[in-house]
């Protein structure tokens, strides 16, 4: 008798899994612009960003014009703040608690004078 899993089986472990969620920001080290962004899924944005601006066809056009001009060795990603959320947390309300942390994030860099794309 082997041990394979059936689909349901897959399913639960798979709704059990945690996805990270949070902000996370690309920073230009040559003009110390910052990208920000929300995720539900801190681990798969990452790649998912990056395979875009490799591959030339990022959403943020201004961003991706500085990797084309600069190289992606200027640039560095990484976790600015995680999401902490209540286990029954609907994706909508993790979602809604993205969007408002992302404006935070975003109000007070700006009022720092910093950059954003």
């Amino acid at each position: 008798m082997h041990d394979m899993k059936t689909k349901k089986e897959l399913r639960a472990e798979f709704k059990l899994h945690k996805f990270r969620a949070g902000i996370f920001q690309i920073v230009n080290k040559e003009n110390n612009k910052i990208y920000l962004q929300s995720t539900s899924d801190i681990d798969r944005a990452f790649n998912s960003d990056i395979f875009q601006l490799k591959a030339g066809m990022h959403s943020n056009k201004s961003l991706q014009h500085d990797w084309d001009q600069f190289g992606s060795d200027v640039f560095e990603c990484n976790i600015l703040d995680e999401l902490t959320s209540k286990d029954t947390a609907t994706p909508e309300e993790i979602n809604k608690d993205l969007k408002e942390l992302l404006e935070i994030h975003q109000n007070e860099m700006k009022s720092s004078g910093q950059l954003l794309y």
